[in-house]
């Protein structure tokens, strides 16, 4: 087992990401109003002073909350490792449920007692910016910026932003997907569009409009699940879209009526209440025919998603070429022309916590390319990070395991499209909730557009200013 941290060094980069026009290519104009909490723009001008900062002192103990479901995967090697580098520390390792993480975010966190590191994800967490603004997290600024084995220009940028709140790092992410998506050539050249033209915010609504004035029927993105596209559509559109309800380093509201609407009514034409994949003949050559391209090929779809399945996206594109089609492969565009990632699992060290300097070296193991580019031997050579690409660039080739698989071109422009978001967002649970509640009866026909976005604001507002 290799005992080396490899490492990473905070330098503050900038990538300020205002508001353009939907699909806009042009310098986007300054309106931070429309700038998620969590991108770039969030981090200070200028590099800070962090001299009076020191070390937290040594300490012979470590205590780690972790997700049940995911946290074992990545935990577990990373504590692994940490014994080996530190014997003497005693690891106190916990995995946890969804409930449990609230309580203690509740209670034990407040109160200074509980974890010196947490690893979650946003279904753990029902809010994590609105968590930020409670103080409840260590600012991990000074520890990245004065630790010399650092280099931030080994990660992706915009994701590692994606923990900073009014310039203050709360949480580190770990890993995140992308909003790939894979379509057909021959449903282009249909409803008479180029592959460049959906590179725009606008080019993929213009898209999504004709392939549902043709397939009515059709769904826009791939589903095999049966009754869940209502909310499967309003998620997977708002989390590629980029939209961020609330900004909380200013506390106000920044969704923009006409984008907004704009969203849900491309959700509300594809609204299909009576769709059911089993009741069609999708599966006449199997559901790996489904699951590799032959939805897109018959237009029972307009895209698939393949946030993180190399080998799945493979498979599309040779069982296309079998076909005689070709598959198009792009990063769906978010409402400012740039392409938001999301973010999946995190670390962060609360602010009570009594053995900060274990819980940075454990951090630096999950950062690690020991990790990072890990698979584990025990779960079918399955990598560490099976939930979505590592943040350390040096750790994707490894990542994508490419035993058996050419580096062809399609490779090369996944590898592209993989390290090319410009911010990084975690989907808070409560927003599925709003969007659940205030926006789907209006995408059902139960309510009118002024009824049900005035009801939205109205919640939205009052979560807010809890």
């Amino acid at each position: 087992m290799k005992t080396r941290i490899l490492s990473l060094i905070l330098t503050v980069t900038l990538l300020l990401s205002a508001f353009a026009g939907c699909g806009s290519t042009d310098t986007p104009k300054d309106n931070p109003g429309n700038t998620p909490t969590g991108t770039s723009s969030d981090v200070p001008e200028t590099e800070p002073d962090y001299s009076w900062f020191e070390m937290p002192e040594e300490t012979g103990n470590l205590i780690v909350y972790a997700d049940a479901a995911m946290g074992k995967s990545v935990m577990t090697p990373a504590i692994w490792f940490f014994e080996e580098l530190y014997p003497g520390i005693e690891v106190e390792y916990k995995t946890m449920s969804e409930d449990e993480f609230q309580s203690q975010i509740r209670t034990e966190i407040p109160a200074g007692r509980g974890p010196d590191l947490l690893l979650f994800t946003s279904m753990d967490i029902s809010d994590i910016y609105k968590t930020m603004t409670t103080g409840l997290f260590t600012d991990l600024n000074p520890y990245f910026a004065l630790d010399d084995s650092i280099d931030l220009d080994e990660f992706i940028v915009p994701v590692m932003d994606g923990g900073v709140q009014n310039g203050q790092r709360f949480f580190t992410p770990l890993n995140y997907q992308m909003p790939l998506l894979v379509t057909a050539q021959s449903t282009l050249d249909e409803i008479g569009m180029s592959a460049d033209e959906l590179n725009s915010c606008d080019g993929f609504f213009k898209a999504a409009e004709l392939f549902h004035e043709m397939y009515p029927e059709s769904t826009l993105f791939i589903d095999t699940f049966g009754g869940a596209l209502e909310i499967s559509n309003t998620v997977t559109l708002y989390s590629n879209l980029g939209f961020d309800l609330i900004d909380y380093d200013n506390n106000e509201i920044r969704i923009e009526e006409e984008q907004f609407r704009r969203y849900v009514d491309l959700v509300k034409k594809y609204y299909n209440p009576n769709y059911d994949p089993s009741e069609e003949d999708l599966f006449e050559e199997s559901e790996g025919w489904f699951n590799s391209g032959w939805a897109i090929h018959t237009k029972n779809c307009l895209f698939d998603d393949f946030s993180v399945d190399l080998r799945g996206l493979d498979a599309t594109t040779w069982r296309l070429r079998d076909i005689g089609d070709e598959m198009v492969m792009l990063a769906q565009r978010n409402l400012r022309g740039g392409i938001t990632a999301t973010i999946v699992m995190n670390t962060a060290i609360p602010t009570g916590a009594k053995n900060k300097l274990n819980a940075w070296r454990l951090m630096k193991i999950l950062l690690s390319h020991d990790i990072q580019g890990g698979h584990d031997e025990t779960r079918f050579g399955l990598t560490y990070f099976w939930t979505g690409f590592p943040v350390r660039r040096d750790s994707l080739r490894d990542f994508l395991w490419m035993e058996g698989m050419e580096e062809d071109e399609v490779f090369t422009q996944y590898m592209e499209i993989v390290q090319s978001p410009t911010e990084a967002l975690m989907l808070p649970r409560v927003y599925r909730k709003f969007l659940s509640e205030e926006i789907l009866p209006y995408v059902r026909g139960e309510r009118s557009w002024k009824d049900a976005y005035k009801r939205f604001l109205s919640t939205v507002e009052l979560y807010k200013d809890e």
